[in-house]
């Protein structure tokens, strides 16, 4: 019996940032809805010997200021509650809060890391979550920060890096370079920023680059999308100018506000699922980098090493432990939408980013002996048969209007992130790769709040991409 595969034309990824699974989609666990989510009595202790209960106050932004931990140290130490553990033993997941102590200084203020979502809280993540395909053993490829995690998203190997340091640019071939040799076209639709402009086989090739807003919406409007979309949320919140007004961070990256995210993927929802043409040839699934800290009660799994690489620690970082990739990172919240997808549907199978591209490549690339980029995409379970229905679904899915809002005075005045200061680390490598006549003369260095940053990322990224 035919399925949407004998349809799908498009396969559409949406990226966020730094939340797990349990915070975002683990108290919407009902006996009608039978996620592997909370309780409501899975708990951490401090080092004074408190109790932390997990809770379902979390708020749009407020709580996790100072950002969370989620440096390969710090996963590792929420991981076993002792970070020199070996990764081959089982994690026992009792380490968020005094992992957490190590930032905010104080065994009761740690306490917040247990805080997360209730699912009124969250109606578009959740609603989309029980209409269509929740994944609740999805796990992020490292346990580590964004960047070698969407090393992994893009290229299935993180190169034997669990760092935040700025240079991809050895990064070898990715799903883009994979699929260009076999005449498919891909594009990543960003805001502000992505880390894929550094890598040396896409940077200085517009073809691969376009705007999330000037050309994906467009694209599902006219039914012009690539083979392969990425898209990447706004990392920055930025004060209007004279060309362009002001926007929130939609990335969802603590401490940014959360409800903005939402505000994103009901955008790129509706903009996919307006068009039936596009609708019924896409599969788009929306997942998070990696947990960022926050808490979630199921332990990562083994897997195998991509490419035999290994991290032997930062040069010159006493605390930072090997590791040699044979463990996943902490599940993410991860959902699959087609109109082929019954609504309910949970799959419960190990998955992690480079699921996506194993995916991908099988679907896109059906009569391709060996396409895949490493052993862990090779090893990569598919998820491809959740598309069960014969004919697509057309019922209206209710998300409810949730409008993006402008940054607030405070929002722009706030000191940027680690994770923002990278990116315009990033920004600044990129921009010295210019002719000295196009470069914006501004100092990276006096980059401190997220004004300033965005700013920044969109004055050296519209040289480095202009517009077609």
């Amino acid at each position: 019996m035919p399925t949407g595969l004998d349809n799908l034309k498009h396969i559409v990824v949406l990226m966020m940032e730094n939340r797990s699974f349990d915070h975002m989609l683990g108290f919407a666990q009902t006996p009608q809805w039978p996620i592997d989510g909370l309780k409501g009595t899975e708990s951490n202790t401090d080092s004074a010997g408190g109790i932390a209960t997990v809770s379902n106050d979390s708020g749009f932004a407020g709580d996790f200021t100072p950002d969370p931990g989620h440096a390969g140290f710090d996963v590792l130490a929420q991981l076993y509650g002792d970070p020199t553990t070996a990764v081959s033993k089982d994690p026992v997941m009792n380490g968020f809060v005094r992992s957490y102590e190590g930032k905010t200084g104080n065994p009761k203020d740690a306490h917040r890391i247990m805080k997360c979502f209730s699912p009124k809280t969250l109606p578009v993540l959740t609603t989309l979550a029980q209409q269509f395909c929740v994944c609740d053993r999805w796990f992020s490829s490292v346990p580590g920060p964004t960047f070698p995690n969407r090393a992994f998203m893009h290229a299935a190997t993180s190169i034997g890096r669990v760092d935040m340091s700025i240079d991809w640019r050895n990064l070898t071939t990715t799903i883009y370079e994979r699929l260009a040799e076999n005449k498919l076209d891909s594009v990543i639709y960003y805001n502000d920023s992505t880390m894929a402009s550094t890598f040396n086989g896409l940077s200085g090739n517009p073809d691969f680059f376009a705007s999330l807003v000037n050309d994906f919406i467009p694209a599902c409007r006219h039914d012009d999308l690539p083979a392969y979309s990425f898209l990447e949320p706004r990392f920055a919140n930025s004060a209007p100018d004279s060309l362009h007004g002001a926007f929130a961070a939609s990335d969802q990256h603590p401490d940014h506000n959360v409800r903005e995210g939402e505000a994103l993927i009901q955008t790129v929802f509706k903009a996919v699922w307006g068009n039936p043409k596009v609708r019924n040839s896409t599969l788009l699934a929306i997942v998070y980098d990696e947990h960022g800290g926050l808490y979630d009660h199921v332990p990562p799994p083994t897997t195998v090493n991509p490419d035999g690489k290994v991290w032997k620690g930062a040069p010159g970082v006493t605390n930072d432990p090997p590791f040699d990739f044979t463990r996943l990172g902490v599940r993410v919240p991860a959902v699959l939408i087609s109109p082929y997808i019954p609504p309910g549907t949970i799959d419960h199978r190990i998955y992690d980013h480079t699921s996506i591209i194993a995916t991908a490549l099988k679907l896109l690339l059906p009569n391709v002996a060996n396409s895949h980029l490493t052993l862990r995409d090779k090893d990569a379970a598919t998820f491809e048969d959740n598309l069960t229905l014969a004919q697509p679904r057309t019922d209206d899915i209710d998300l409810g209007s949730i409008k993006s809002q402008p940054p607030t005075a405070a929002e722009l005045a706030q000191p940027i992130n680690d994770h923002l200061k990278a990116q315009v680390e990033q920004a600044a490598m990129l921009e010295q790769t210019l002719p000295p006549g196009q470069r914006t003369g501004l100092d990276p260095n006096s980059v401190k709040t997220e004004a300033q940053a965005a700013d920044y990322l969109q004055k050296v990224y519209s040289k480095i991409h202009p517009k077609k």
